[in-house]
C-alpha cells in the first residue's frame, strides 16, 4: 500500500509525498518552504529516502538547498545538463527519469517503481509528451492539467508561457489515453491553473479517457491511498 500526499499544488508551489508500506519517504518537486515540508512529514524527515525535483523554477525546487542541507539525497537531473534519460534509486524507490518540453527549460517526468512493484507516472509544467509508456502498465497518473484553452486569455503578458510550457486539457487527455491499460488505478490531476481550468470538467474529460480509474484533483492536504487494479482494499 502506498500513500500519497499533496502538500501543494500550482503556481504557488508543488510538493508531494509518497509514503511506502515499508515506512520510506518520497519527496517529488520541493516547491514550497522548508518548514512546511517537515509539517506535511510529521517532523518525521529520518523517514526521507530521498526527493526528485523536475526543474530548476521556484515553484518545484525552492527547498533543494534546504533539503541537501538535512543530508537529503535530492537528485535534480537538469543540473547534470541536458539529460534525456537516467535512471537511479532512492532507498527502495526505483526512478526513470525522462525529458519533457516546458518553453526553453530544461524539464523532467519521473516514473517511479515503489517497493511494492507499483509504477507511478509523474509529469508537470509540459507542454507535451514525446513518450509512450503503455508497455510499463502504470498504476498511476499523477499529471498535470494545467488549463482549458477557451479560458486562457491570449493577451496576457504570460500567454505563450502558458501554452508551450503547461499542459491543456486536451493534451493531458491524449497523454493518459495513450498510458492507460487496464491496470491504471488513479488518475491525480496537478497543477490546475486558478482561473484557467473548471475542476469538475477537467475530471470528467479525463474520466471519459480512464473510465475505470479513480480521477480527482490535487489540493493541498490531499491524500490518496494507492493501491493495484483489484487489490485488497484491506
Amino acid at each position: 500500500m502506498i500513500n500519497l500526499k499533496c502538500l501543494s499544488s500550482g503556481s504557488k508551489g508543488n510538493c508531494y509525498l509518497l509514503e511506502a508500506d515499508n515506512g520510506e519517504v518520497l519527496i517529488i518537486d520541493a516547491g514550497i518552504p522548508i518548514m512546511d515540508i517537515k509539517r506535511g512529514l510529521n517532523w518525521n524527515v529520518r523517514s526521507v529516502v530521498g526527493a526528485v525535483v523536475t526543474h530548476q523554477h521556484a515553484d518545484h525546487s525552492k527547498s533543494i538547498d534546504d533539503l541537501r542541507h538535512m543530508g537529503i539525497r535530492v537528485v535534480a537531473p537538469y543540473e547534470s545538463g541536458n539529460v534525456k534519460s537516467m535512471s537511479f534509486s532512492l532507498g527502495s524507490f526505483r526512478i526513470q527519469a525522462f525529458d519533457v518540453p516546458h518553453n526553453g527549460c530544461w524539464n523532467n517526468g519521473f516514473l517511479i517503481k515503489t517497493p511494492d512493484g507499483q509504477k507511478i507516472l509523474y509529469m508537470t509544467d509540459l507542454e507535451y509528451c514525446p513518450y509512450s509508456f503503455r508497455k510499463q502498465n502504470i498504476d498511476h497518473m499523477l499529471i498535470e492539467c494545467n488549463y482549458m484553452k477557451s479560458l486562457v486569455d491570449t493577451d496576457a503578458p504570460n500567454y505563450v508561457h502558458k501554452i508551450r510550457g503547461h499542459c491543456e486539457l486536451e493534451t493531458t487527455k491524449g497523454i493518459v489515453k495513450e498510458n492507460a491499460t487496464n491496470s491504471l488505478a488513479n488518475v491525480i490531476l496537478c497543477h490546475l491553473g486558478r482561473d484557467t481550468c473548471e475542476e469538475d470538467k477537467v475530471i470528467e474529460g479525463a474520466k471519459k479517457i480512464a473510465p475505470k480509474a479513480n480521477v480527482d484533483v490535487a489540493k493541498v492536504g490531499k491524500e490518496w491511498i494507492l493501491r493495484k487494479v483489484g487489490e485488497c482494499p484491506f
